[in-house]
């Protein structure tokens, strides 16, 4: 009988032992809405709060400048949404060609309602074309979207340099500034203060919690426009909480902060393991593997295989990995993050997304398989 080994962290990951038994009196007894003035309800809403306090803890902000959402796409798109809103006038967005695709079809919806988009260039590594930023913003812009790091090949696109150049556009021209935080969440030390931007994105299902829950930075709530209209999440996001996610999003920011330092050693080690030996295997080439990246992404591209078909072998084998994003894995279409990097034979591709459980027994059982695959 086959193992079961899961590598595909960066699309989603598993509930631990400790979340469950945190949300589970949420689901049992403590089941009251949060918007209810008696007992019942407010021992909910004291408990969004301490969620809250520890989500802002562990990216070093105010919680008061925490909003809970459905996850990263509606993050996403409420950032630009609240841009648009908050600068009419403007008409150019500009973000880069490999961005999440919540952000790519938004932004495809306004250019059918007359928005100038411009979608900056990335190199074989995935770094941003600068010049062409540079060159791009001017007083017509209202915002600037960019990840902090790639989901498909972990490349930072958001460095220290980049992040001096965008705060020095900024000061000259008066646009808003928001980063797609989603994939480096937990896995690269986040203070929002230095990042010095708008909007922030995150998600929960990427670091153990369960699924359509997020949370967004937003540096000015006084002039932030709703997706969502409503009283809750201080008139900042209608609808009524999501509580089982927020408890769980708020209890696995509070362990990462707490054991961040080990977390990072684990992911760090095992994927330094899982190149060494990948290196070993002839004929595959890691993507992006000297730059700086998120420390749980490979991506690899072979000279003679399908990235689809080795991935299904591995998937009868027990085995998950992907050939990209998940958002876009029924697509037959080589990724367009990988067509945008210009990567030879895109097609060729496997991504592998460990976390810091992944062991050195499961990272030998994948190459073991893979060298029987190729």
């Amino acid at each position: 009988m086959n193992r079961f080994v899961y590598l595909d962290n960066n699309a989603t990951t598993k509930i631990t032992a400790e979340i469950r038994e945190k949300i589970q009196p949420y689901s049992d007894l403590q089941f009251g809405n949060p918007s209810s003035i008696y007992g019942h309800g407010l021992k909910v809403k004291r408990a969004i709060m301490e969620a809250r306090e520890n989500c802002a803890n562990l990216v070093k902000c105010d919680a008061k400048n925490i909003i809970f959402t459905s996850g990263g796409s509606e993050s996403n798109c409420s950032s630009i949404n609240s841009a648009i809103n908050q600068l009419p006038n403007k008409k150019k967005i500009i973000t880069t060609k490999v961005e999440h695709s919540s952000i790519l079809e938004y932004c495809k919806l306004l250019e059918k309602k007359g928005y100038e988009i411009v979608y900056l260039d990335v190199d074989k590594n995935c770094n941003l074309n600068v010049n062409q930023l540079e060159k791009e913003i001017d007083d017509n812009t209202s915002l600037l979207s960019i990840q902090f790091a790639n989901n498909e090949v972990g490349a930072v696109l958001l460095t220290d340099k980049i992040l001096k150049q965008i705060q020095k556009l900024k000061t000259k021209f008066d646009f808003l500034f928001h980063i797609d935080a989603v994939q480096a969440l937990g896995k690269i030390e986040l203070d929002i203060t230095k990042l010095n931007a708008d909007f922030v994105s995150f998600s929960g299902h990427k670091i153990h919690c369960p699924k359509g829950t997020g949370m967004l930075y937003v540096k000015d709530t006084q002039n932030f426009v709703p997706l969502i209209a409503g009283h809750q999440e201080f008139g900042l996001r209608g609808g009524t909480e999501n509580i089982l996610g927020i408890i769980a999003l708020g209890e696995s920011c509070k362990y990462i902060s707490s054991n961040f330092e080990e977390i990072s050693i684990k992911i760090k080690q095992i994927n330094e393991y899982l190149e060494t030996e990948v290196l070993k295997i002839s004929n595959v080439t890691i993507n992006c593997q000297k730059v700086k990246r998120i420390p749980n992404t490979t991506s690899l591209t072979f000279d003679n295989a399908l990235g689809n078909q080795i991935m299904f072998k591995l998937d009868q084998m027990g085995i998950c990995v992907s050939t990209g994003s998940a958002c876009n894995s029924e697509s037959s279409e080589p990724s367009y993050v990988l067509t945008s990097m210009k990567i030879k034979n895109p097609q060729n591709t496997i991504r592998i997304s460990v976390d810091e459980n992944t062991t050195k027994s499961q990272i030998d059982y994948f190459i073991e398989k893979l060298k029987m695959c190729i």
